[in-house]
């Protein structure tokens, strides 16, 4: 028998309004300031808006907001991280999401995560797990970025 080598994955810690959101490295595109992002609101709902970026026009999903949360004002959310869409059915290459400072870079195994208790049954969140001290929420990006184009449709 070989002993296993623990598998470890490569992610991005990053700082919401009132949470962490846990991401793979790999879905981050990109960090950017808000200052210079022009952002537009939508008429249909408050948790999505439009950010223009590089000669695009990105959703801008307030994920707090779509979870439940009450709305925080923009001033907090002093950066956007550009993410990579991953469900090739929802046609999203990137969309932004708000967040209050910059994300680190961790490496995790499976021994570093521990299940929270879930407060919120979002079909948006996968669940919520402690690193160190603090709560992260792993989202279901799939059903996120579904949601998402069904919005702007």
């Amino acid at each position: 028998m070989t002993a296993q080598t623990p598998q470890f994955v490569h992610c991005m810690l990053i700082p919401l309004n009132r949470h962490y959101l846990l991401l793979p490295n790999s879905s981050i595109s990109e960090v950017i300031p808000v200052t210079g992002v022009s952002q537009e609101q939508t008429d249909s709902v408050n948790w999505l808006g439009f950010i223009h970026w590089q000669q695009e026009k990105l959703p801008l999903v307030r994920l707090e907001q779509l979870l439940g949360d009450q709305p925080e004002s923009e001033t907090s959310s002093g950066k956007m991280c550009i993410v990579n869409g991953i469900n090739p059915e929802a046609g999203l290459n990137r969309y932004a999401i708000p967040c209050s400072g910059s994300p680190q870079l961790i490496t995790l195994n499976q021994a570093a995560l521990h299940l929270t208790h879930d407060d919120n049954n979002s079909p948006y969140l996968h669940c919520q797990i402690k690193i160190s001290n603090k709560i992260a929420l792993i989202p279901n990006l799939d059903h996120l970025e579904t949601t998402i184009q069904s919005q702007i449709a």
